[in-house]
């Protein structure tokens, strides 16, 4: 192809990744979008510099809080809640974003691997198409949440662009432009990559995967480009990559030590299944199936051991296989069978952080975004090698690739499709994961939703069986229950055990059971103490010791006893959630204001004076205390104070001057509440 049939080429591409993403922005947000997004109408709309900077700053995703990727939210929305079809656009928007980059990154690795430059450039079109048209990103681009995955992917392509421009420049003797390149490419592309997402921090490494299989494949840098080539290498790829491989090593001992650390299996066991699922993550990438794949894993068959299954060993001795091939292929002279070393050497390096021993969730389609970029590389400048014949007509191999774009295109349609029909697509995640306890709940909330409540109960029981305690279908069967009026014999002990056992400081798990107890109160069909015998089953559970997790369960005990009538025994419970850490900024003004709309100003105020604020003193230089300072400097929870204790002081005045204490005070407390609200 001539350079302006390229452009056209690889702009056509785009446009049809567009079209057939196009069905899939009429979706609805899922799962972590909430968590994440609410965070938008956190302090009202975001109207204001110091509102942006709030926002930016409570991300709680990662230890980064990941505020490059919550900026881009902005664009989207400055409120909560809000519509999901500009975030979805976005996210498709970016997804063509870096297919282009990847283009551009693919065409440069190409002439570095000494191909000639019309067929590295071509190979780089269409190897960044069938990236772009892979069904298998469908689930990565339209989860709203994962536009984190996808930005910090964004700056690791464009950062190692630069890198492979820079290294370029060093090779035609502009030593100081390409050190320049190469230098603010790695560092700065290192920080905005894991400001977007933690796994950017794989920039250097991924840059020295590179060198090893590309630039330097040969291990002749020291003699064509000198030592100090050698030396900046040390300081800006190889060391911060060490430091990223200490930081993993430190928790490898928890490989033996065996401990759970909230999740249903050891982190030995999630590295043995991992390389299985590593082999189940290439054939979803290869052969695109009529299965959508989706968000719910949990039915994957966890490893054991290296025979249990067997299946376990086979994957671990492949992984050794495909590694041993990276060493030798790099150096061979075939250009495709070189680059199908950097592939997989690249393809290994990417999974490091989110499919080796950390305790992550065992299986998600996004953690491949990155580390399948170079996935069709190699196919490409294999295929282009004998395209045309000797007249200049196509032959099989051309053909080959347009059939293959054109399968990846039908397909990505059609996943898009179901993505943005959310009945259809829980009815599918269903059907393809009938042994996934979360899938089956998804789909009985549909039905439940839509009033087939029979429907919805004979999903529930039937994932029952299979799965008697699991702690998220029976916190749903018990919201059947509760609207029928009729609870199935043994609900009620089965619930109560799960929750005395299950982790309740998983974030999913924790929201279920939030929402649970909200409805428990208003719930007669599992009798009068049914809040009550819930909240005593989660206080004998081990995560009631959590920080996070006791403050609600306290909260909630206090919430009871107002119910009741108990306003000193609430007093009691607020007082010992918020002295079990340092609470939320909020959650003083918040216990205060529900005893003051109780009828109890004089215990809120005192409430407020025997718990210091957490603004007041704030160790740690994390992005919660981040964004706990910024609070703290903008004087948002201050005013607050002074207002709630303004108003305090004036309810406990009327109502010592009517001499109708009780009454008065019951009722200036609900408004002393609403005007807090307000």
């Amino acid at each position: 192809m001539s350079r302006s049939r390229r452009v056209l080429a690889l702009l056509a591409l785009l446009a049809l990744a567009f079209a057939v993403y196009w069905p899939g922005r009429h979706g609805t947000f899922l799962f972590d979008d909430y968590s994440n997004l609410a965070t938008l109408g956190a302090y009202g709309p975001i109207d204001r510099a110091w509102k942006v900077v709030a926002f930016l700053t409570s991300g709680f995703a990662g230890p980064t809080g990941r505020p490059l990727a919550l900026a881009t939210f902005l664009i989207d929305a400055r409120n909560w809640p809000a519509a999901p079809e500009a975030f979805k656009l976005t996210n498709i928007a970016l997804h063509l974003l870096n297919g282009a980059l990847l283009a551009g990154l693919l065409a440069a690795l190409g002439r570095a691997l000494g191909v000639e430059r019309e067929r590295a450039a071509t190979a780089a079109v269409l190897a960044a198409g069938l990236w772009l048209l892979d069904p298998f990103w469908v689930s990565t681009t339209l989860y709203v949440v994962q536009r984190m995955a996808m930005l910090a992917t964004t700056f690791v392509i464009a950062g190692l662009w630069a890198y492979a421009h820079g290294r370029s420049l060093l090779q035609r003797g502009r030593r100081r432009a390409g050190y320049g390149w190469m230098s603010v490419a790695l560092t700065l592309g290192t920080m905005l990559a894991t400001l977007s997402k933690e796994n950017g921090a794989l920039l250097p490494l991924l840059a020295w995967v590179l060198e090893a299989t590309v630039f330097d494949r040969r291990g002749d840098a020291r003699e064509t480009l000198g030592v100090g080539f050698v030396r900046w290498r040390r300081v800006f790829i190889v060391l911060p990559a060490l430091l990223l491989l200490g930081y993993l090593l430190r928790s490898l001992p928890a490989v033996w030590e065996g401990l759970k650390q909230g999740r249903d299996f050891t982190p030995g066991q999630r590295l043995m299944t991992e390389s299985r699922v590593l082999w189940t993550y290439l054939r979803d990438i290869w052969l695109p199936r009529a299965h959508d794949g989706g968000l719910f894993h949990d039915d994957f068959p966890l490893s054991h051991g290296l025979l249990e299954p067997v299946s376990t060993l086979f994957a671990c001795f492949g992984i050794i296989m495909l590694a041993a091939w990276a060493v030798v292929a790099r150096r061979v002279r075939t250009d495709w069978v070189a680059a199908s070393a950097t592939a997989v050497a690249f393809f290994l390096a990417g999974h490091l952080i989110e499919s080796t021993w950390l305790q992550l969730e065992l299986v998600f389609e996004h953690r491949n975004y990155l580390p399948a970029i170079l996935m069709f590389w190699p196919l490409s400048l294999a295929l282009l090698r004998g395209a045309r014949d000797r007249a200049g007509r196509l032959r099989w191999p051309a053909w080959f690739a347009l059939a293959l774009l054109a399968l990846f295109a039908a397909q990505t349609a059609r996943r898009a499709a179901t993505w943005g029909a959310p009945f259809q697509q829980a009815l599918q995640w269903a059907h393809e994961h009938p042994r996934s306890p979360r899938a089956q709940a998804y789909l009985a909330n549909f039905w439940s939703r839509t009033g087939n409540q029979v429907e919805a109960a004979r999903l529930l029981d039937a994932a029952l069986r299979e799965h008697p305690r699991d702690l998220l279908l029976l916190i749903n069967r018990s919201d059947l229950a509760c609207v029928d009026g009729v609870v199935p014999r043994g609900l009620r002990s089965a619930l109560l055990g799960a929750v005395a056992t299950a982790n309740l400081g998983a974030p999913v798990t924790q929201f279920q059971f939030g929402h649970l107890l909200d409805a428990a109160g208003s719930c007669d069909a599992f009798g009068a103490h049914f809040e009550s015998d819930l909240l005593d089953a989660a206080g004998r559970n081990p995560a009631a010791a959590l920080p996070g997790v006791g403050l609600d369960l306290w909260h909630r005990e206090a919430l009871v006893a107002l119910r009741r009538g108990d306003a000193a025994r609430a007093y009691a419970f607020d007082l010992h959630a918020l002295q079990l850490s340092p609470p939320p900024p909020g959650a003083r003004l918040r216990f205060a204001a529900e005893l003051a709309s109780a009828g109890q100003p004089q215990l809120a105020l005192q409430l407020l004076d025997a718990v210091p604020s957490p603004l007041q003193v704030i160790h740690g230089w994390s992005m919660a205390e981040w964004h706990q300072r910024w609070l703290r400097h903008v004087g948002f929870y201050q005013e607050s104070e002074r207002h709630l204790r303004a108003v305090l002081q004036r309810e406990i005045s009327a109502a010592a001057q009517s001499g109708t204490v009780k009454t008065t005070e019951g009722e200036h407390g609900s408004d002393a509440a609403a005007d807090v609200a307000r």
